[in-house]
Formats: structure tokens, sequence, C-alpha cells
């Protein structure tokens, strides 16, 4: 066992699980999810790897993919549960690494509860997502690093963050300083494992990996880092960017979590490497693309609960999480009743982004008999069914990435609507262009030819339906609109509201 874990402390970090684990999996989506975690489900299916693309998260694909074909059943369902599994691990080898790296039992357990119940945390826990493997997988290399002076400690640790980096390449702003701090300039020793850890990534130099089983497009190539830095960041952001992350640290953590930080700092147990390391890492979400900001943090709160190890009381902790599940309730019901729910970003069928982007909770098993409990869905299950009725047989269907991804995930996991021609990113293509409603125009008219058509959503800053309404007759459904050709002499019909 590392260094000042007991067995007791391992007993301990076991019912963490279980109650981490019992949380994650009541409060999990029991279905489709936009954008991300239907992509990645798909990768999961397919076996999309190797893959130098950072987006593609080829550690994670490779994890994915060997659970999906050992606990079976539904794909969509059984990868969100590996995210509860990984959230759960997560929780409980940040006890036992507060433990190895001196601090006390009290200390642990208040870690264990502020990451149980942080925003980032719970949220990524209860859908397909890349964070809580990459987090549990930083963590528990840092435990293995810790168990031994022996020479295997080495290449443990280095394969297990090695993995690591592959499901996501800012887990290196945590195991830097957790190597440096137990490592010191022999850190180098952990090359080897690392290098083989990370293999799902450097084994495409080796001509590249297959294409992108929801774009068809080679992107698994090193040329998308720049693409991902020219796309995601902006130094410009800054400013703007730090206030948006303290926001969301500060929600993250709850008003007794950082209470609790605040009392501790004389505490702290990390060096100026972790200053640096987090430091830089806060910098860095700065001027990321904000709307994944609210997962993202989640490296820099589990960053600062290892390296400043606060103390609460059973009482307290307690407290703490209740307080923290009513605060995730609260505010996104109040800003609904506000008619705020809609937070200035993009607004999706069926999804009150309140709820969505504030609230961990995806699912309660009482939603079908409980009205408001709707409020928690992510809502793509409904909006999947209402396109599919939306569509005609055969139908090209022109989407964006965020409902794209689980319409085409719906076809190759259940076998929903085959007949239709899914283009997931054809709108994210057309916005790429230089007069966006002209490309896509010309998509559609391209596309009639030889199929019906069907806009995926009716969002207009996206679709430009306005614009396009001079060009085509368009016929809004329930969710979604379909285009029709315009005849010679036809009057130009009324622009959609």
């Amino acid at each position: 066992m590392a260094a000042g874990i007991t067995r007791t402390d391992v007993r301990s970090a076991a019912l963490w699980f279980a109650g981490a684990l019992a949380l994650y999996v009541a409060t999990g989506a029991r279905g489709l999810v936009w954008a991300d975690s239907s992509k990645l489900t798909l990768y999961a299916l397919s076996g999309y790897f190797p893959s130098l693309n950072p987006g593609d998260h080829a550690g994670w694909t490779v994890l994915a993919w060997a659970w999906l074909r050992l606990v079976g059943g539904d794909p969509v369902v059984a990868a969100h549960r590996l995210s509860a599994v990984a959230g759960a691990l997560a929780v409980a080898l940040l006890a036992l690494l507060v433990r190895a790296r001196g601090g006390d039992r009290e200390r642990a357990a208040t870690a264990a509860a502020l990451l149980l119940v942080a925003l980032p945390m719970w949220w990524a826990a209860t859908v397909a997502e890349t964070y809580p493997v990459a987090l549990a997988l930083t963590l528990g290399g840092g435990v293995v690093f810790l168990s031994s002076m022996r020479w295997w400690r080495w290449w443990a640790a280095g394969l297990v963050w090695g993995l690591a980096l592959a499901c996501h390449a800012m887990a290196v702003f945590l195991i830097v300083p957790l190597a440096w701090e137990a490592g010191g300039r022999k850190m180098w020793r952990l090359l080897p494992g690392a290098l083989a850890g990370a293999a799902p990534v450097w084994l495409a130099f080796n001509g590249g990996g297959p294409p992108d089983p929801l774009t068809s497009f080679a992107a698994s190539g090193g040329s998308t880092w720049r693409w991902h830095w020219e796309a995601f960041v902006a130094f410009a952001r800054a400013p703007r960017g730090l206030a948006v992350l303290a926001a969301i640290v500060l929600y993250g953590f709850g008003a007794m979590g950082v209470a609790a930080l605040w009392r501790g700092w004389r505490d702290a147990r990390g060096g100026a490497v972790w200053g640096v390391s987090l430091g830089a890492l806060a910098l860095l979400l700065a001027t990321y693309a904000p709307y994944r900001l609210h997962l993202m943090a989640i490296f820099l709160i589990a960053g600062a609960l290892v390296a400043l190890p606060v103390r609460l009381g059973t009482i307290a902790r307690a407290a703490a999480v209740a307080v923290q599940t009513l605060v995730y309730l609260a505010v996104p019901a109040a800003l609904t009743i506000a008619g705020r729910q809609d937070l200035g970003v993009r607004v999706l069928p069926y999804r009150n982004n309140a709820f969505y982007f504030l609230c961990p909770l995806k699912g309660l098993p009482a939603a079908g008999r409980w009205g408001p409990a709707a409020l928690l869905g992510p809502g793509a299950e409904r909006y999947v069914a209402a396109l599919g009725a939306c569509a005609p047989p055969g139908a090209t269907v022109i989407a964006d990435f965020n409902p794209g991804a689980p319409l085409r995930l719906a076809q190759v996991a259940r076998g929903w609507r085959r007949d239709l021609d899914i283009r997931p990113v054809a709108i994210d293509v057309a916005l790429g262009s230089r007069d966006p409603a002209v490309a896509l125009a010309a998509e559609i008219r391209h596309e009639l030819v030889t199929r019906p058509v069907v806009l995926a959503d009716t969002y207009e800053p996206y679709y430009h339906l306005w614009a396009l309404s001079a060009s085509f007759i368009l016929h809004p459904c329930v969710v979604g609109t379909r285009a029709e050709a315009m005849h010679a002499g036809s009057p130009s019909p009324p622009a959609p509201d």
C-alpha cells in the first residue's frame, strides 16, 4: 500500500466509490445526449483509433470500445455508465491520493466530498464523456507512483499516465506536478511507460488513423492540432474567460467548499510547481471556447483539491453535499422562471439550457411519471423521434454537429431510420465559408436533384432560414424544416417566423 495508506483508508475509499456510483447512476442519462456524448459513443462502437486528433480522445475510445463489448446491452446507456464508474473511481482515488501525500483522514474525506458534487465532476459522470476516465487515470497514476520506491512504479505510473493523456491532453497539468513532487529530476524514467500508455495516439503516425465515423473526414492526423488551436483558443477571450472560469469554479465548489479552501490556504501541500501548472491551466481555459468550460474546469478543481487538501467536519461535509444539490436545482429553476433559461447559448429543441448546463442531473427514474423531471432530461430522445416524423423516406438530413451526432448514433446503435442520409456537420462546413447562406443553398439544391431534403433544426444563426426562404419552399415541422425546390414562376413564400 502507498505511504500513509492503511486498510482503513482503502475501505473508506471503497465506500466513497459505492456512494458516488449510486449517485451518478441514479442521476445519469438514460438515452441519447447531444453533441460530444453521442460522438464519443459512436467512436467507441466503431473502434475509432489510433488518432492524433486531440478532439478524438483515442485513449478513451480504446477503453470504451472494450467496455461496450464487456458489458453488452444498449451501447448508449453503457457508455454513460462507463463515466459513472470512472467518476466514482476518481472520487475514491482522490481520497487515497490525499492520504498518500500526507493528509489526514478528514482532509481525504473532505476532498472526496467536494469532488463528488463539484459540477464538472457530477455532470461529466452522468453522460458519456472523457473527463471522468482521464481524471481517474491521472489520480490513479499518482497513487501508484507513491505506492513504493521500487523500480516498477516508474513503468506502472507512466503507463497509467500515458493512457490518461491519450484520453484527454489537459491531464498533463495534473500529471506534471504529481510526477515532479515524487520523482523530481528522475521524471524521465516515466517516459517508457508513458509512451506505451499513449499508444492509441502515436500509433497514428504510421499512416494516420481511420476516417472519422461521424463525419467521414480524414481528421486523425497531426494537422488537426493547428486547426483546434485556431478554432478554439483566442487570447482576446482571456479577461472575460477568467471571469467566467472563476464563476464556474465557485459554482462547482459551493459556498462551503470555497470557505474551506480559504481557511485552509496556509496548509497548502502543493509547491511552486502546482501553482505554475494550475495557473497555466487556468490561463488556457480562459482563452478556450467557453461552451466546454463547465466540464474542462474539472482538472482545475481536482488539482486544487490535491494541492490544497482542506478539512471539513462530518456534519459540514454532509451539509456541503446537500447544499450543492439544492443549488443545482434552485439556480436553473430561478433562471427558467425569470425567462433566462437560454443562457445566451445555442438553443436546441426540448433542451432547457439552464438545467442542461448548470444542473448535473441528466435523468431520473420517475421522469416518465413526473412532468417537471423532463426538465432534467437532455431532450435528445424526443428530438430524434420528432425529426423522424418530419423526414420523408430516403431524405437527406442536413444538420450541424449538435443534433447531427445523436441522429447518426441513433442510426448506428438502434437501427433508427437507416433510410435517411444524415449529414451531421453540413451546417458547420457551410458556416466556415465566406457566405454560409449561399453555401447552404448550394448544398440543398444539389441534394434536391435526387432526394427530399430536411433541415435538422430552425436555429437561425446556423440554418439561415430567412435567406433560404427566397430560394426554397420551406415546410416547418415540429422540429426541423422540409425544403422543396421553388418552381419557375412560383411566388416567393413568406419568410418563416
